[in-house]
């Protein structure tokens, strides 16, 4: 099974302490208000995209409502939320942003994984974003590729 040449994808790198991130652009209502992160993506954080509420504001980001949050630690915590856009490369993906109201990194979660289509694939050496209908065509060839008997006769 030859791998596609053209693999849509797109990569990050692993920071300091070894948590993978990826530059993102965000906006609100108006795309020429967007600016560009580097967010950490965070596979325990459930949501679509979590931001500090001073750096989302001059996004144009749309309030949407109030949620009551579970933290790592068991406590809950109540978050505003805005709809945004996140764009990956040149792929945008909408979403419910969480709003943090004291200073924080930006955050990915699986609602952005899931809602953009990605795989995340991560290694010491590299960061993957991958289209996850990619690595699904990829895992039927090779599984069409073990099953199909060999037309080669036997070795003697």
């Amino acid at each position: 099974m030859d791998l596609p040449t053209k693999m849509p994808l797109q990569t990050g790198s692993l920071d300091n302490a070894g948590h993978p991130v990826i530059n993102i652009e965000v906006y609100g209502v108006v795309p020429q208000l967007k600016r560009e992160f580097e967010a950490m993506i965070d596979t325990g954080f459930t949501g679509f995209l979590m931001l500090p509420i001073v750096d989302a504001f001059p996004l144009g980001l749309v309030l949407y409502g109030t949620s009551n949050w579970t933290l790592a630690d068991g406590r809950s915590s109540p978050k505003l939320l805005a709809y945004g856009t996140v764009l990956v490369g040149k792929k945008e993906t909408h979403g419910v942003v969480v709003l943090e109201a004291g200073p924080c990194r930006p955050l990915l979660g699986i609602d952005f994984l899931r809602k953009s289509g990605k795989t995340l694939v991560v290694n010491e050496l590299v960061v993957i974003l991958w289209d996850t209908a990619e690595i699904l065509k990829l895992a039927e060839e090779s599984k069409k590729a073990r099953e199909k008997p060999s037309t080669e006769p036997p070795a003697t």
